[in-house]
């Protein structure tokens, strides 16, 4: 749900929106969704965060808001401003094999106001590989959603449903920053292609010990 002021998060609600539609189109409070199957660099995603605005408000009002992004004065030129609520799913690279399970962990990205936690939330359906995945669907007999989430999160061959997946919400975004920015924080070429060797050396390791 797009709703900022809906904290409804079974997203299958049909109440009323009509009034809190009108409040939100006239404050200019707008949502995307920023993609990507590639994996975000730690230390370029910490430096970003880093300099996230904080609100002084706890929770933040609509209108309020509004105001403040209307002066002229404002002294933050993060893209993030006016940025109200965003949340979704994360992959962070290892960069060693101190910091391997970054692989396999999906992280849940939460920001609300003044609070902001980036928090482990399982592992990804591709740590399990897929066949072992679809006999876990088979056991509960829901073949229908394996065949969903084959379909709709496994959007790279070569590292499955490995994501990032984050709904923005706010006022006055400026998406193409926003979506610069994290960017930005994406592993190069280089940093994929060591992304890849340390997990073949970690099996290979693996296999030896076994």
């Amino acid at each position: 749900c797009s709703d900022p002021e809906c904290n409804d998060t079974s997203h299958s609600h049909s109440h009323d929106h009509q009034t809190s539609s009108t409040a939100v189109d006239s404050l200019g409070i707008s949502n995307f969704v920023y993609k990507s199957s590639r994996a975000f660099d730690a230390r370029k995603l910490q430096r970003v965060l880093n300099r996230w605005p904080i609100p002084v408000m706890e929770e933040l009002n609509l209108v309020e808001l509004s105001k403040e992004l209307d002066k002229d004065d404002t002294d933050s030129d993060s893209p993030f401003l006016g940025v109200l609520r965003s949340k979704g799913f994360a992959w962070i690279s290892p960069t060693s094999m101190y910091d391997l399970d970054n692989h396999d962990t999906v992280l849940y990205w939460s920001h609300a106001g003044k609070h902001f936690g980036l928090k482990q939330a399982g592992s990804w359906w591709a740590s399990m590989g897929k066949e072992n995945m679809k006999r876990v669907f088979e056991d509960s007999n829901n073949l229908a959603e394996y065949d969903r989430i084959i379909r709709e999160d496994f959007v790279s061959g070569e590292w499955g449903d490995r994501r990032q997946e984050i709904v923005f919400i706010g006022a006055k975004l400026d998406e193409d920053r926003i979506r610069a920015a994290l960017d930005d924080c994406l592993c190069t070429d280089e940093q994929m292609k060591d992304y890849k060797q340390l997990i073949l050396e970690a099996i290979a390791e693996y296999m030896e010990s076994s």
